[in-house]
């Protein structure tokens, strides 16, 4: 059965710089309703950020395909998204306490809350969101979100040090194709200080752990999914952030597919997040690939030290003196 058959819906929408969509270009890139453009959703107070920039590069390298684009959240409305016909939407990290955003950033993230909740239930355009984003998608169909160790309705400063930060086991809960070919628990990298506290009517929880109920979310009948983890950083041997993207993915390819395309179309140009030269109709990961995920025979260590999703300083390379050139000797 087809992936995008468990989400199935009809589509019922009405008719530089990087982070800035090119109207004519896009206009070119459509096909048969899903545009060759995905967005990832910048939740920090500017027009991007380096965690915005991380979760672009990541799903480049996972084989999003087309062109990822960064725009920030006040931008993001219904009539922009119909334009676009994005393949999918990553809602990335945020950088304070949701209680924080007051004055024009309060006002554009209610209207950002209203249009995301038009964007997946009508516009049927699939949805992930990470850490923080995971929590917007929460906040925008009704649940809760409050620090860990206080309650929903509580508004706590961040702290020098997150309440749950570095890897850390969840649990599956239920079964879904976003955990195709993984196990019964993942391990995954934390970094936060928020958490959901109550889930949106409806959804669905798939994942959790001691520390937190709620860690991978999903909306009970569209392609809509939160994790509450680092999933753009991930490392040989311990890759489920990895295969969590790219599942969800194959999710967004296989929905795209069937429930945004007319029946009429069979043209497979708009299965715009397959990777160019590779088989459109290629399986969903399984268990045997799990050591395959792309940057990683090059040792792209990805989590070497959570605090970059903080800071992106990258260690200095250290040369073994087998490699090391000599140096030329002037008498």
């Amino acid at each position: 059965m087809s992936l995008a058959l468990i989400f199935m819906a009809p589509f019922t929408a009405s008719a530089s710089s990087d982070t800035r969509p090119n109207t004519t270009e896009v206009q070119k890139e459509r096909s048969s309703g899903v545009s060759s453009v995905w967005v990832v959703v910048n939740l920090f107070t500017g027009r991007t950020s380096k965690q915005a920039v991380r979760v672009r590069e990541t799903l480049e390298r996972l084989g999003a395909g087309g062109r990822g684009i960064i725009l920030p959240f006040s931008e993001v409305t219904v009539e922009t998204m119909e334009k676009l016909q994005p393949a999918f939407l990553a809602l990335s990290p945020n950088g304070m306490p949701w209680c924080r955003y007051r004055g024009k950033n309060g006002a554009d993230l209610e209207n950002f809350f209203s249009a995301l909740r038009v964007i997946v239930e009508e516009m049927n355009i699939p949805v992930i969101g990470i850490c923080g984003g995971h929590q917007a998608l929460a906040l925008a169909f009704g649940g809760k979100v409050g620090p860990i160790r206080g309650e929903e309705d509580d508004c706590l400063p961040y702290g020098k040090k997150p309440t749950e930060k570095g890897r850390h086991d969840v649990y599956v809960t239920e079964k879904d194709p976003l955990l195709l070919g993984m196990g019964e628990s993942l391990n995954l990298v934390q970094n936060h200080f928020d958490e959901v506290k109550r889930l949106p009517p409806g959804f669905i929880c798939l994942a959790k752990n001691d520390l937190c109920p709620y860690q991978i979310i999903r909306h009970p009948t569209k392609p809509a999914y939160g994790v509450q983890a680092h999933t753009e950083y991930y490392r040989p041997g311990r890759p489920d952030g990895g295969l969590l993207l790219r599942n969800f993915l194959n999710i967004a390819r296989s929905h795209n597919r069937v429930a945004r395309v007319p029946a009429s179309t069979s043209d497979d140009s708009v299965l715009t997040s397959t990777p160019p030269g590779q088989d459109k109709k290629r399986l969903p990961v399984r268990a045997t690939q799990r050591n395959q995920l792309p940057g990683e025979e090059s040792g792209d260590a990805l989590t070497r030290g959570t605090d970059r999703t903080v800071s992106e300083k990258r260690p200095k390379r250290s040369h073994s003196r087998l490699t090391r050139k000599p140096r030329k000797r002037h008498r």
